[in-house]
């Protein structure tokens, strides 16, 4: 009995997030952008209990915590009480881990008229932004004649079908044409695996459909090495070629053998 009054004890201390005093946050549609591109994320501030008036400083800063600048819009600008705020955000062009840190400030307005400051809040958000894996694929037409306006197809990686990957494509009057997709992802390194689906069920006939392929992320660069291995086998030819045509000397008899 006593043991479970001190826990409703200690359950009534336990602060409530969200429902008194302040709440802010930061919520994005994703984290891994491709480099240059835009996302959207959404800032919000709430204050159930005072009247305030709130500002707010947003920037990119990257993993060494300095800030590269002209990366978001706005990056200053008030916050309404519980009204949601967006901010575009550009991705750098050099990949890497990024931080979207946004600081609010501002000041509370109290009964009799004067205002005091509100204590400075601030949220962060990681992203990634990375270079796009274009996949391709081509296609062909078992019957050339057959309209393809506006057949679709979706591209799957690693079993997992792309919702953004959709597109159409039609082909040359030979039957022939590909379909590609810009892969954003924080991958894996090592081997990964797409195919391309038919969105129209498969109703006309597309060779280089559901056909799987291997591809490789994060590959070792051995090309300083072949080039090393390359010059190494120059130089053991050129030496080579030197020892044997080098002339012999005969210095004839020693002299202790001489008649």
């Amino acid at each position: 009995m006593i043991f479970a009054v001190i826990m409703a004890a200690a359950l009534v201390l336990i602060p409530v997030s969200g429902v008194d005093g302040a709440y802010h946050s930061i919520s994005g549609e994703k984290s891994v952008i491709a480099v240059d591109e835009d996302a959207d994320f959404t800032i919000i501030y709430t204050d159930s209990e005072r009247s305030i008036q709130v500002t707010f400083d947003a920037k990119i800063v990257d993993s060494k915590g300095d800030t590269v600048s002209g990366l978001v819009t706005p990056s200053t600008g008030d916050v309404d009480n519980g009204v949601p705020t967006v901010l575009t955000v550009t991705a750098p062009s050099e990949p890497g881990k990024y931080t979207l840190v946004v600081t609010y400030s501002g000041i509370e307005e109290l009964p009799d008229g004067s205002a005091v400051d509100i204590d400075e809040a601030v949220d962060r958000f990681d992203i990634k932004a990375v270079e796009p894996i274009t996949l391709t694929v081509d296609v062909s037409l078992k019957d050339p004649t057959v309209n393809l306006s506006g057949y679709g197809v979706y591209f799957w990686v690693d079993g997992e079908k792309m919702e953004d990957s959709f597109d159409t494509f039609s082909v040359s009057s030979t039957g022939t044409g590909y379909v590609s997709y810009d892969w954003v992802a924080d991958a894996s390194k090592g081997k990964h695996v797409f195919w391309v689906e038919s969105a129209n069920g498969g109703v006309v006939e597309v060779d280089g459909l559901d056909e799987k392929h291997t591809f490789y992320v994060g590959g070792e660069d051995y090309s300083i090495y072949i080039a090393l291995a390359v010059l190494f086998v120059i130089l053991a030819i050129i030496l080579l070629v030197w020892v044997y045509r080098k002339p012999v000397k005969n210095f004839g008899k020693p002299k202790a053998r001489r008649k």
